[in-house]
């Protein structure tokens, strides 16, 4: 499969290779430059580190054994950047639970160990590459005023704290939000409800007991269910709902935002 067939952005996509061994490096570079992606390989991890400052690539695959600082650390920089949302793929051969759980735990999007399955890692480098170019093209659509569409978030007025902190970064990932408290529309309220949930192109619903417990959560998710909307349900406290019981949910029990699989899935919906 070519990674590059479904890509519509007037470049190349840029691939950054942080790995210290030349053989794998070169194999990469080899491979990838054959499938239409511009490739930079380099050993060091401060160098790639000074490469990610200066050009804008849409998908880094890093090492954790590298010469001068661990790839750990490389990717701790990286998060800390404006170019956050860039995926970024551990490849390494350390493959023990505690170095996977820690990779993942920092915010990378893959965690591969070696040796590795070539075709199988066209695969995973498609679908990082698909992501990021939904990420461009709704950053794109929202800085031109055009995004068409946005995620309405469904919750309990009980849970406002952490719905808030959902919503600040869906859009610090150029996410389009709508929740009901931001704006006072009066006795309109219900038909701009159903105005809201009409144009979004996703419902999220945060389930707890305060939002089982509210009407207005359950007629908002009849609705949207009713009206053939993507349903994202994330379980904050309490059961999985009857409703959505046939949809995968995310375990927010304690209150930790979701990770990057959840902020990509939204992305999906809106393009």
């Amino acid at each position: 499969m070519n990674p590059c067939e479904f890509w519509e952005l007037p470049r190349k996509p840029l691939l950054l290779v942080v790995e210290d061994d030349n053989d794998i490096g070169n194999l990469l570079k080899l491979c990838f430059t054959d499938l239409g992606i511009e490739v930079t390989v380099t050993v060091m991890g401060r160098e790639g580190l000074a490469l990610f400052s200066t050009q804008l690539f849409d998908l880094v695959m890093l090492d954790v054994n590298l010469p001068d600082i661990d790839g750990f650390e490389v990717m701790r920089v990286i998060k800390s950047s404006s170019n956050k949302n860039v995926p970024v793929y551990f490849l390494t051969q350390r493959d023990e639970r505690t170095s996977r759980l820690e990779g993942l735990g920092l915010g990378a999007d893959d965690y591969i160990t070696k040796p590795f399955e070539i075709e199988e890692l066209k695969l995973r480098v498609n679908i990082g590459l698909r992501h990021r170019q939904n990420y461009l093209k709704v950053a794109e659509q929202n800085q031109a005023g055009e995004t068409s569409g946005h995620i309405f978030i469904s919750y309990s007025h009980k849970d406002r704290d952490y719905t808030h902190r959902l919503a600040d970064e869906m859009e610090r990932r150029n996410i389009p939000v709508w929740i009901d408290d931001r704006i006072d529309y009066g006795t309109r309220w219900p038909q701009v409800i159903q105005e809201k949930i009409d144009s979004c192109k996703a419902f999220a619903l945060i389930m707890s007991d305060n939002a089982r417990a509210s009407d207005w959560v359950n007629n908002e998710l009849t609705y949207a269910i009713g009206k053939g909307k993507k349903i994202f349900p994330l379980l904050l406290k309490g059961d999985t709902w009857l409703a959505v019981a046939s949809i995968q949910y995310v375990n927010v029990r304690n209150r930790k935002l979701p990770g990057e699989s959840f902020y990509n899935t939204l992305l999906d919906a809106l393009t």
